[in-house]
């Protein structure tokens, strides 16, 4: 299964008695099922913004050394950030 990144895209219109939302994308986009985190663009943004500050941060801490738990950190949100971006 691959995994999707980040798509951004306006809501124009919802039913919620059909159970229908409308978006309109930016860009082509991918569909897949499952299960969604849908936030507004700023909040997202905010939240990417403060994970690379973080990682940034601890990758240069002095104790961040072969086999520290900084680096295992480091490595995950790099990932993370890698997968949705």
């Amino acid at each position: 299964m691959s995994t999707l990144k980040m798509q951004v895209g306006e809501s124009l219109s919802a039913d919620f008695e059909e159970q229908t939302w409308t978006l309109e994308m930016q860009e082509d986009f991918s569909i897949s099922a499952g299960e969604f985190a849908v936030i507004p663009k700023e909040k997202f943004d905010r939240l990417i913004i403060a994970l690379r500050g973080i990682t940034s941060s601890m990758a240069v801490h002095p104790d961040c050394t072969r086999g520290s738990e900084f680096v295992d950190m480091v490595s995950r949100s790099r990932k993370a950030l890698a997968e949705v971006l």
